[in-house]
């Protein structure tokens, strides 16, 4: 658990942009509820891995082998966690990078 708590997604300053990052990303993660607490820093994060993920010529399945290879790398286990899903989508197994 986190030592700062989320920002309120549904305070009407916030909860725009809340509904933003779930228009493009499905939900807001815990990690865009922390962002949150900087609104111009959560939007340029969700701007800039939007690009990434979806802008870019780079195929999915290696966008999330390099992703995941690097969260195991650094022990980012959030990272890892919440990629596994979207390698799996992409045909690797989280399990063997």
């Amino acid at each position: 658990m986190s030592r700062i708590k989320f920002a309120d997604v549904n305070s009407p300053d916030i909860a725009p942009k809340a509904q933003q990052i779930v228009a493009e990303r499905g939900s807001v993660l815990d990690l865009y509820k922390m962002l949150l607490h900087s609104p111009p820093v959560a939007m340029g994060w969700l701007h800039y891995l939007t690009a990434i993920r979806h802008e870019c010529e780079l195929a999915g399945h290696i966008r999330e082998l390099v992703i995941m290879r690097v969260a195991i790398l650094n022990g980012a286990t959030y990272e890892a966690e919440q990629h596994a899903p979207f390698a799996r989508r992409e045909g690797r197994n989280p399990a063997a990078t």
